[in-house]
């Protein structure tokens, strides 16, 4: 499932998000820590940049005009309605990997090509018996992303 963003505040003195979701729902994102340790954000400490944050591509992430600073809209979800996972650092369930590969009308063998993943790895990952490395489920979210946009183009 992809969540879009209607619109966003950004707090420059606090460096915080309120994301306003098009369901209604409504979010803070604290960005003080992921500033200071994360050089690629080190940029957003200017409180003059900070403020600009702006909603990208029809509501599918946040991002700052004239950076390469970008959040997507489903990992703001995500990190704001955490589940219970089965794996300590999972984002992604098996059910979770199904209902994308049904979405995207994919196989086995459809989802490993397209992630450059052996079959029986993706088999493992549909099974639960191994848990979905967080770079799988971002290529899945890219992909279901980009072929969004295709068709509403």
């Amino acid at each position: 499932m992809s969540h879009r963003i209607a619109r966003v505040e950004c707090d420059p003195v606090r460096k915080r998000l309120t994301v306003h979701w098009t369901d209604g729902a409504v979010t803070t994102k604290d960005l003080r820590r992921d500033i200071a340790s994360r050089a690629v954000l080190a940029p957003l400490a200017d409180g003059m940049l900070f403020g600009r944050g702006r909603v990208l591509d029809g509501g599918y992430g946040v991002g700052w005009p004239r950076t390469e600073i970008a959040f997507a809209a489903d990992g703001l979800w995500y990190e704001a309605h955490p589940r219970q996972l089965p794996w300590p650092d999972a984002v992604m369930t098996a059910s979770d990997l199904k209902a994308w590969m049904k979405t995207e009308d994919l196989s086995l063998s459809g989802a490993s090509d397209l992630l450059g993943l052996s079959r029986r790895t993706i088999a493992y990952y549909a099974s639960g018996e191994r848990a979905i490395p967080r770079v799988v489920f971002l290529a899945c979210m890219a992909v279901a992303s980009a072929r969004k946009r295709r068709r509403a183009a």
